[in-house]
């Protein structure tokens, strides 16, 4: 990531003040089914002893030791997660009886924190994948500190792989899981946005067939190496505000469950044509080029 003026450090926390939680209101408000609620348990916790005298924001606490354990032991419960009940409930559903703690529609009150985004959305996925995104109780604690894990069922055996480790945002719900088909096989990505500076980071993994679990799947070029992450500054606004084509939002990767032929990118550059509340974003296309995409 290039290094950012101080100038426009300032303009970003001006920005970041103002953008919105992924917002909850796009998706029609669940209810508790009896599915769901007959399905729903807890997840277990991430537990492991703070090292003393540590700012939570010292990335040594992801190298220790005790965490490393402490992460095996939950991914061993989380492997514990086969129900067939709980892969057929519908996430959000899930989520609205955790929510309610019985079976129905969320109160008024539910409804309306639901849509202002107040709740945390922990659980995404289909019937096949879920992304889980559990606490980490030491680590970035005051900007939700997290790790996420990619649960894949197959033949009534569930494999779960660690997507993000000690992930953190400001801003609320920032997770995401998409998928693709790349010649038969299915592409994984998991999409990740912060406020400071206003930014997305998308990561991509595939299943391996050996083993069940989700391996990284590099498809970007970053100078000499291929990488399976990929970094944009955010827009802030609709691509047609800046003359841009509709598609041109950033890191528009997956389209109808498909790769994109191309996609944008975006960073702070002095020189960049496109320019936002004082600020200068340089637009960067990424082309397929049959095996992997291309920056030009």
């Amino acid at each position: 990531m290039m290094r950012i003026p101080r100038l426009a450090w300032i303009t970003l926390i001006l920005l970041a003040s103002s953008l919105p939680a992924v917002p909850q209101n796009k998706k029609p408000v669940p209810a508790c089914t009896q599915l769901a609620f007959r399905a729903l348990r807890e997840f277990p916790k991430l537990e492991y002893e703070c090292p003393e005298g540590v700012n939570d924001f010292d990335e040594k606490i992801l190298k220790l030791p005790e965490r490393q354990t402490a992460l095996t032991q939950l991914m061993s419960g989380l492997e514990a997660f086969n129900s067939a009940d709980w892969w057929q409930a519908d996430t959000n559903e899930l989520i609205a009886c955790r929510i309610h703690g019985s079976v129905g529609q969320l109160s008024d009150e539910e409804k309306q924190q639901w849509r202002q985004g107040d709740y945390r959305l922990d659980l995404e996925g289909n019937r096949q994948m879920r992304l889980v995104l559990l606490d980490d109780p030491c680590y970035q604690t005051g900007f939700a500190g997290s790790n996420g894990f990619l649960l894949y069922r197959k033949t009534g055996k569930v494999y779960v792989s660690q997507v993000l480790n000690g992930y953190y945002s400001r801003v609320d719900n920032s997770a995401g899981l998409g998928f693709a088909t790349l010649n038969g096989e299915q592409i994984i990505e998991i999409s990740t946005a912060n406020s400071m500076p206003p930014s997305r980071v998308y990561y991509y993994f595939a299943i391996d067939p050996r083993t069940n679990k989700a391996v990284a799947k590099n498809i970007f070029k970053d100078g000499k190496k291929l990488t399976n992450q990929i970094y944009s500054d955010m827009l802030m606004e609709d691509p047609k505000f800046f003359g841009l084509p509709p598609n041109a939002s950033e890191l528009n990767i997956i389209v109808k469950g498909r790769l994109a032929p191309s996609f944008s990118a975006y960073e702070v550059s002095d020189t960049g044509r496109i320019e936002f509340q004082g600020q200068h974003l340089q637009r960067i296309v990424y082309h397929w080029n049959g095996r992997f995409y291309v920056p030009r």
